[in-house]
């Protein structure tokens, strides 16, 4: 008779339980040494939260309502949270970092009470699992204030339930709701779970319609199918909700940074930069979905569920090449690999004591050593670039209050990277990424949206010495004043913005921000023009 991988009597094994106890030790290390390092992205969602509070809408400049944020609940988790907590600039940082440690906690307690103590080949997979979450890049990507660490945790969960489920023929009354209420958040959270809804409920239907004895008529597949449908129900759900509420289903900053039809080829180059560029956890992630399906092809596992189980990284890849979708970094890919890798991992557990061949794979023993051996060789060099991010960010986020930057407030400027910025100064910015200035805005070309910043007569801007040069063509700022430079390091680079100003305001601005004193934007040009100083790499933010 099988046991039940999901008793809870299961213990841990000792040696396992002594690895992920200082695993969290280093964890826990780890973000107090990194802390308050946050993404500039992050402070355009506190802003949010910020006029979520007065305004009651979604809205970054705190007049017109807008759909620039990437998590509608994880911006009103902010807004809660600053209302009955703390008003800190470091407050998405928190938020991020204790989702980690959930994830990383929830993690551990799953893989131990899920995987026969007898498996040690299986349970090898599921710390290399724990490592890649711990390690240096996982710090820099799911402690950023961003609502990566809360996604993968959703997706952890919506995996194990759906895993479970599939071993059982019905979903009670109860757990149907529940389940409703799961996919309706994760998808209120980031749009893009919807499809973690669909394929559970794909293979749900699957499994358990293969598993009616009567003759698989269309009554056999519509119960099947109605038993199944919860996550996507919710999933639905959502969607409807945000539609009604926002009249779109994807926000400004998807459409800000799609390019309309592309080309599956045209988004290898990105999705493999955002992967090298993710390190441990992107490359990590990566090796590790191989490495899991490789196990099950060898042990012939691999059956249509299994195969739709391990669809989202492919399919993702697809759906970004048709509208030639922007993949800026590896948090819009973890979750799709932490999926396959999860679901494998209990796939694996789940057939190990019908599956000896699993232990006695002896490729798939040097495999799992050589990724182990490849993931502590990488922080050779992954530690000494991504600890000076950290650093850095941290240093800045804890410079900035004191620069009295809302001198700026109810100013118009033009900015790039406007997190930092936006937040500590409260000025009002024409976005040249086009993420807060809404819908039309977003549609626009970065040029055509150049063009029409300048039109607007800024009272300042806010650029690097590339960006800088770029927008002189449309508004000539040679005879502008600079007010001091504030260091966005990037992965073994520099990235410096400007603050420049009119002459005219240059020598109170720049007295009011505790800033050097001013010098001509001639400087920078001369620069930007001989290409010294550009932004940094765009995979690397």
């Amino acid at each position: 008779m099988t046991p039940n991988r999901f008793a809870p009597h299961i213990p841990m094994n000792k040696n396992y339980r002594i690895i992920v106890f200082l695993m969290a030790g280093w964890l826990v290390a780890c973000i107090v040494l990194s802390w308050a390092s946050s993404l500039d992205d992050s402070l355009i969602l506190l802003r949010y939260a910020n006029n979520l509070l007065l305004t009651h809408h979604i809205t970054y400049d705190g007049i017109h309502p807008n759909y620039g944020v990437s998590s509608l609940l994880y911006v009103a988790l902010l807004a809660l949270l600053r209302g009955t907590i703390t008003s800190s600039p470091t407050l998405p940082r928190g938020v991020s970092s204790v989702a980690h440690l959930l994830l990383f906690c929830g993690m551990a307690v799953l893989l131990a009470r899920s995987i026969p103590r007898q498996s040690s080949r299986v349970r090898q997979l599921g710390l290399l699992l724990l490592l890649i979450l711990i390690l240096p890049s996982a710090i820099r990507w799911l402690d950023d204030g961003m609502e990566t660490g809360l996604g993968l945790c959703f997706t952890s969960l919506i995996c194990w339930l759906t895993f479970r489920e599939s071993r059982r023929t019905t979903t009670s009354a109860q757990s149907y709701l529940g389940l409703v209420i799961l996919g309706f958040f994760a998808v209120m959270l980031r749009a893009e779970l919807a499809m973690l809804g669909a394929i559970a409920f794909a293979i749900l239907t699957l499994k358990r319609s293969a598993a009616n004895p009567e003759s698989k008529s269309l009554r056999t597949w519509f119960s099947a199918a109605l038993s199944s449908s919860h996550l996507l129900v919710g999933s639905l759900i959502a969607l409807g909700l945000v539609f009604l509420r926002m009249h779109v289903l994807l926000p400004d900053t998807a459409v800000a940074k799609s390019h309309g039809l592309g080309t599956i080829y045209g988004t290898l180059e990105p999705t493999a930069h955002a992967i090298v560029g993710g390190f441990s956890l992107g490359l990590g992630l990566l090796f590790l979905w191989l490495l899991t399906f490789i196990f099950l092809f060898r042990a012939r596992r691999i059956s249509f569920p299994v195969l739709i189980a391990n669809i989202p990284f492919p399919l993702t890849l697809f759906l970004a090449g048709l509208r030639s979708q922007e993949i800026q970094g590896i948090r819009y890919l973890a979750w799709t690999l932490l999926f396959s890798v999860l679901w494998n991992i209990l796939e694996l557990a789940a057939a190990e004591p019908a599956t000896p061949s699993i232990e006695q794979d002896a490729p798939g023993r040097v495999l799992t050593y050589a990724l182990f051996a490849f993931l502590f060789i990488l922080q050779t060099v992954e530690i000494p670039l991504v600890y000076p991010v950290l650093r850095d960010h941290a240093k800045l986020i804890a410079t900035l209050p004191g620069q009295h930057l809302d001198v700026l407030q109810g100013k118009l400027g033009v900015a790039a990277d406007i997190g930092f910025f936006g937040y500590f100064s409260k000025a009002n910015i024409c976005d040249l990424s086009g993420l807060v200035n809404g819908r039309e805005f977003a549609r626009l070309t970065p040029r055509q949206r150049e063009a029409a910043c300048a039109t607007q007569k800024p009272d300042f801007v806010y650029l690097d010495t590339g960006e800088l040069g770029s927008f002189s063509e449309f508004m000539p700022v040679d005879n502008w004043q600079v007010c001091g430079g504030y260091e966005m390091t990037g992965l073994g680079t520099k990235d410096i913005h400007y603050l420049v100003v009119p002459p005219s305001t240059a020598e109170q601005i720049c007295r009011d921000t505790l800033s050097p004193p001013p010098y001509p934007a001639s400087r920078l040009l001369e620069r930007a023009r001989s290409g010294i100083d550009r932004s940094n790499p765009l995979f690397f933010r």
